[in-house]
């Protein structure tokens, strides 16, 4: 025979109780859980595209400010992100304390029965740590806000260098390579030009020589 059916009817209808709240409570964990990993992956993404933005080099001017696109896409998880705290916080959180709550109440039924269960209370006894820099106990809503609050700054601080530190840089002009017989040929068309044109006088003499042709001849009409 199986322990159920040795069991009193109320204990055993308790322990059932007991075992889908416990299974209610994993549930909600998971969610929650879930929520976290797509916020991290989220978080990881918007600074992936801001990075890629870098190369683009675009501005904007808001406000009077010169700010870089980059900087505005990491900016832009913080919304998406308090989507997550939202859903995380203050929808799936509570239910998980209303489920541990359950799990407490019917783990007391138990032990009033009984039956030594304490799973719910060990828990919550061991979930809470002391911050040694101020000696303050956390608990686990004080543990999510911290999660969250450490993405939305890392966000803060990348988009904000971002934002101010990355300008438009103009594209380097690429210098003007010359080969080496594009280069001999402008140094022959130099040398070419510095070369004077044959005259048109059939005699091979140039105005200079017509001017002393013509002197000669002047001195023979005197003598």
């Amino acid at each position: 025979m199986s322990d159920l059916e040795t069991t009193p009817p109320l204990a055993a209808g308790q322990i059932e109780i007991w075992k889908k709240i416990v299974d209610v409570q994993q549930h909600f964990n998971d969610l929650e859980l879930r929520i976290r990993n797509f916020a991290l992956i989220v978080t990881g993404a918007f600074l992936g595209l801001g990075g890629y933005a870098i190369r683009d080099g675009g501005t904007i001017v808001a406000f009077g400010w010169e700010v870089s696109v980059a900087g505005l896409v990491v900016l832009s998880a913080i919304f998406p992100l308090l989507a997550f705290y939202f859903m995380d916080r203050l929808w799936y959180h509570r239910l998980l304390d209303g489920a541990v709550q359950a799990g407490i109440e019917a783990e007391t039924a138990l032990t009033d029965l009984g039956y030594k269960v304490g799973l719910g209370s060990s828990i919550s006894a061991k979930s809470p740590f002391t911050l040694w820099v101020s000696g303050k106990r956390i608990h686990s809503k004080t543990k999510m806000d911290i999660f969250y609050l450490m993405l939305v700054v890392t966000l803060l601080v990348v988009g904000a260098c971002l934002g101010l530190g990355v300008r438009h840089q103009p594209l380097p002009v690429p210098p003007v390579e010359v080969s080496g017989n594009e280069g001999e040929s402008s140094v022959e068309a130099v040398s070419l030009a510095a070369v004077p044109a044959p005259s048109d006088n059939p005699s091979g003499t140039d105005g200079l020589g017509v001017s002393e042709s013509a002197g000669s001849d002047a001195d023979s009409a005197k003598e």
